[in-house]
């Protein structure tokens, strides 16, 4: 396999134990991954680290293992201060907060499975964000809420984190010079 052929492979995440490529992103996919990014970092000053595509280990019994790479993810400062440097970089737990941008390949039950894994193993919560519905669902331990178009998001596990859905979306439209 030459090098442009392994960078086009896709990194794999495992759900109790069985392989699923990470869809690959396209530009919406990105944009919005980017602007959740931006606004958790600047929400998470002080609180705890922000990254993409940072993967995590959750247990599962022999054979059911969970790692997994979401798309944004943030950790509290307090839950990797008590991890060795190495843990630190692939954390044994869910992030405290997940947010998964959907591709068009994703598929419902794969991402639900993904949803209820995270929230097992730490998560306060998890956005499923969904660019085709212009929707945003989060998943805490309570249940689940969706946001459409015309709401505004808050959540308190993000306290003080707030944005209009539409202008959200608004920025990964595609958009035509004249």
């Amino acid at each position: 396999m030459d090098a442009e052929e392994l960078t086009d492979l896709p990194e794999i995440e495992l759900i109790d134990g069985l392989e699923f490529p990470k869809m690959s992103p396209r530009r919406r996919h990105s944009l919005l991954q980017a602007a959740l990014a931006a606004m958790l970092r600047e929400w998470a000053a002080g609180r705890g680290s922000v990254g993409t595509e940072w993967r995590f280990r959750a247990s599962g019994e022999p054979g059911r293992e969970n790692s997994y790479v979401p798309d944004v993810a943030f950790v509290a400062h307090e839950r990797l201060d008590a991890l060795s440097e190495d843990d630190a970089e692939e954390p044994p737990f869910a992030p405290d907060v997940t947010v998964e941008v959907r591709s068009p390949g994703d598929r419902d039950r794969t991402v639900r499975r993904k949803v209820e894994r995270y929230l097992q193993y730490g998560a306060k919560l998890v956005l499923d964000v969904r660019p085709e519905l212009r929707t945003i669902v989060a998943s805490d331990p309570r249940g689940e809420n969706t946001f459409g178009e015309g709401d505004v998001f808050a959540h308190e596990a993000l306290e003080g984190l707030r944005f209009p859905l539409a202008a959200f979306f608004a920025e990964a439209d595609v958009r035509r010079r004249t």
